[in-house]
This record gives C-alpha cells, structure tokens and sequence, in this order.
C-alpha cells in the first residue's frame, strides 16, 4: 500500500472506528476482548499503539499479563485472564492473553506442553465459547513476517542505541527460535479457531497495510457487536406431578439424627480442632479450597460457616456473602464476580450462595433464560474443574431444610427484634417456590456432583446435627486430598 492510498483510506476507517466506538458505549450491547499475538517485530506493539490513537482511551484497557506470570502461579491458569475482562460497552486489548499459558509451556517445555496440549486447547475453546454467550466479542490478531524481515529489523533496532531497548532478551530468544514459533502459532490457530472467534493473520511487512488491515478487522468486530440484542428472560412453568415426585424424594432427608446438647460442644470443639489443624499442615499450603453453601432460606448456612471460620485464622480464609449481582457485575459474564474471590493456594474461600444461583434462583425465579441456566451446568463444571486442577479442594453443601421447619424459623425471626432484619419480602417470596426450589437443587446436584466437587446433603432441620455434618464433612474432605 503507498502513502498516498493510506492516507486516503485512513481518516474514513478512523472516523468509522471512532463512531463504532462511541455507540458501543452508548448501547452496552456487547465488551471487546481483542488478543494480539505474533512474530517478534511483525508490529503487535505498533498496532495496538495504533488503535490507542484511533479510538477514545476512557472505555479502552492494555493488557501484558507476562508480567503477572510469576506470581499468577498461586491461582488457576484462567484467574489473571478473568480479573482482566472489558465490562461491557467497553474494549480490552491483550498483548498474547490466554495464549500466553499456551504457547509459552509450548516453547519452552514441548514434551510436557504434548502432553497438556489437550486440555490446554480445551479449555481456551471453552472460554472463548461461554466468553461470547456472555457478551464479550473476541477477536484474535495473529501478525506474522517472514524471518528474513524479522533478523533484518533486528539487527537494525539493535544497531541504534536509542531503539535497542525495543528488543527484548525474550524476543531475541523467540528470534532464534523462529521455526518453532511458526509450528506452534499455526497449530496454535488451527486447533483453537471457532465460529465467532476465527483468527486473523494479518501480514506485518508493509506498516500501513498491516494498520489498515487491523483497523478494517477491529471495525467489523465492532459492528458485529453492536448488532448484538439483549434477549428477555421468559419464566417457565414446572409441571405439578414433578414437583409432588421431588418433594417425595426429599422428604425425610430434612431430619438427621437427634444430638444430644450435653455432647455437642464437646463434638464441636474436637472437630473444629481436627479442622485447624489440618489446615496448619503443610501439605494444605500447596492446595487450599473453597467451600460452598446452598440451601432455602433459614436454613442455617450462616451458623454453619461461622462454626468453620471460628476454627481458623482470620487472615487464611474469606466469606464471600452472594446476594443479587450489582450493576456493575452484570456489566461482565455471568462467572466474572466468582473468579474474583478465588483463593491462592494455602488460603479458604467460603461462598454463602454462589455460582449455584443461575440454576436456582435465577431458574426458578424466571431471571435467566432457559438457555442460559441450561447451559450454566456445563461451564460450572468446567469453572470448578479448573480450580481443582489447580490443587484446590473443591466441596458443595446443599443444607436441606423442611417446608414446616422454615416456617417456623421465619416466624421466630419476625417476633425477635434483634432477628427480624433476616427475614425480608423476598425470603417469603421464594418460600411461595420451595417445591420448585427442590426440583431445582435435585437436578443441580445430579448433574455437577463428581468425584472431586461433591455435593453433599445435609439435613438442616437440626442446627446442631448440620453444623457437625458440615465440619465432619470438611475434615474428610480435606484428609482425601492431602493423605
């Protein structure tokens, strides 16, 4: 391309881009996740320094998340990537992204990448697949030049003494190993495009074309964005002999047996010791866990996690209390407000509700689109999955709570002062559903209990029964992973 063409093209591509931009931020429809990746010297800096130029930089984020590889190691791979994502109406540039935890093991270690590739390739698939049910657009740049182009410009940044600095020592290395970037970048793009997140080879010889053809890129991605509607979330209906067969199944499983109050503190206190204890080991610093809370209302989530935390150091673990999602968060996929409060290693997250919602509330209360809370099954095991293979222990407590015993409870806490604010208009109107809440935690149980994230029921009628289940619970839990 000449100067001369380029600078006639260029101000309508800008102008096109700019426009794209603002309606963006205007409607909301969709966020922007581009990842630039390439060849060393084939332009990945100058064109994100172009679009830079090019687009307002108030709704606009760069992303070089190399520099958090270090440290990063303390969370699952995709937590970085997570914390990092645009909210919608909003554009984020990574420099390599998630393919950094690809390609990187890939060059560096290609026996051990081999083997992994798989799962690698699995999971970036997923992500990119559940990312644009979400709402995040993704586009993919790969820039490439040939090697002759890349050894002479090179030699050339390095021969000036005020352009050597652009040349890393870790771009000299991928230099050296230019057929081996090449293997790895081509099968790294055959095996990871989809429908809705092709790759785009854009060939960085000529600057201008290769800004032209980007700009031409980045634009199309916008207006396929922008084409995105918001779809409504339609109710539907339970059938009645269904709900009167999930409430048959549950019933009886409200009750356990009865404590005696003479012997639950000192069972209380031995388990609770056996609990801190385990999480003193140092084993549990290479693995930590999180642990998740479900139930109806009143159904004592609250007081059995306060009989684990009483347990433990306050500065190892988090509760993380799940209300309604925030403006804000519902600006991002659906997942983004949990990866945020993922533990490190050595560390306890324990979520009162969770992840869990979209098949529960959200299901039952006509929130979320079948299609969405449908779909939620698959991602949510492949969310936990991720944290286990991670190291981290991984245990689900569904705490089961009669219809009658609610009741009661509600009722307590409404002739109680100093317990009337836990019983709001919206508690009593989930209780109008508890026989579809129990349709709905059966098949969420069914369908994402395994081996290493079990559900456990537990029968909640009796607080004091379920708090000794519950720690009982944690402490064989823990004991599976580090024995």
């Amino acid at each position: 391309m000449t100067r001369e063409q380029y600078e006639r093209v260029l101000p309508p591509l800008r102008d096109a881009l700019l426009s794209a931009q603002k309606e963006l931020q205007d409607r909301k429809t969709c966020a922007l996740a581009v990842i630039v990746t390439g060849t060393p010297t084939a332009g990945r800096s100058e064109i994100v320094n172009q679009f830079l130029e090019w687009l307002d930089p108030k709704r606009v984020r760069v992303h070089a998340l190399e520099k958090l590889r270090a440290i990063s190691h303390a969370w699952p791979t995709l937590w970085r990537y997570w914390n990092a994502l645009p909210a919608r109406g909003e554009i984020a540039f990574f420099f390599r992204g998630w393919y950094e935890d690809y390609m990187y093991p890939a060059l560096r270690h290609p026996r051990k990448a081999q083997r992994e590739k798989p799962r690698a390739v699995e999971r970036i698939r997923q992500l990119e697949a559940m990312l644009q049910r979400d709402g995040v657009q993704v586009l993919k740049l790969h820039l490439t030049v040939s090697r002759e182009v890349q050894d002479e410009r090179i030699r050339k940044l390095r021969a000036d003494k005020l352009t050597r600095w652009r040349v890393t020592h870790e771009e000299r290395w991928l230099a050296r190993h230019y057929a081996e970037l090449q293997r790895a970048s081509e099968a790294c793009i055959r095996l990871t495009g989809q429908p809705g997140a092709e790759w785009h080879v854009i060939d960085g010889s000529d600057p201008q074309a290769r800004s032209f053809a980007a700009g031409s890129i980045l634009l199309d991605a916008l207006e396929r964005g922008l084409r995105k509607q918001a779809l409504p979330s339609p109710k539907s209906a339970r059938p009645a002999a269904k709900l009167r067969s999930v409430q048959a199944e549950f019933r009886g499983r409200h009750a356990g047996k009865p404590v005696v109050d003479e012997n639950y503190d000192v069972e209380l206190e031995q388990l609770r010791g056996r609990f801190a204890l385990l999480t003193r080991r140092g084993k549990f610093r290479k693995h930590g866990a999180v642990f998740v809370f479900e139930g109806m209302d009143a159904a004592g989530k609250g007081g059995a996690i306060r009989r684990l935390t009483g347990a433990l150091d306050a500065r190892q673990y988090t509760v993380v209390p799940v209300a309604a999602p925030s403006a804000e968060e519902l600006s991002y996929p659906y997942l983004w407000r949990f990866w945020r409060h993922v533990p490190r290693r050595g560390e306890i997250a324990i979520f009162d509700r969770s992840w869990y919602g979209r098949v529960l509330v959200e299901r039952v209360r006509g929130f979320a689109a079948p299609r969405d809370w449908q779909r939620a099954y698959d991602e949510i095991n492949e969310f936990e999955r991720q944290l286990i293979e991670h190291g981290l222990i991984v245990h689900k407590f569904w705490l089961s709570v009669s219809r009658e015993e609610q009741l009661r409870r509600f009722r307590e806490r409404d002739n109680d002062k100093l317990k009337r604010f836990k019983v709001d208009p919206e508690d009593w109107a989930n209780r109008r559903h508890y026989g579809e809440y129990q349709l709905a935690a059966r098949e969420m149980i069914r369908r994402t209990s395994t081996d290493d994230a079990r559900w456990t029921v537990v029968e909640a009628d009796d607080k004091k029964y379920a708090r000794l289940k519950v720690l009982q619970t944690v402490c064989e839990s823990i004991e599976r992973t580090l024995d």
